[in-house]
């Protein structure tokens, strides 16, 4: 189980980047979409 927001923010990214799909990221992590966009608008899309 993932403890902490941080923990669960470190592991959304890696799986964002692994391309996992939006479900099962948010079943993982218990985050919302909203946050899962803006790990990915935020942290990934700005080194590529």
């Amino acid at each position: 189980m993932i403890k902490g927001k941080d923990e669960a923010y470190k592991v959304a990214k890696k799986m964002i980047i692994d391309g996992e799909s939006w479900d099962k990221i948010m079943d993982e992590t218990r985050l919302r979409l909203k946050d899962l966009r803006r790990i990915q608008k935020n942290e990934i899309d700005p080194h590529f």
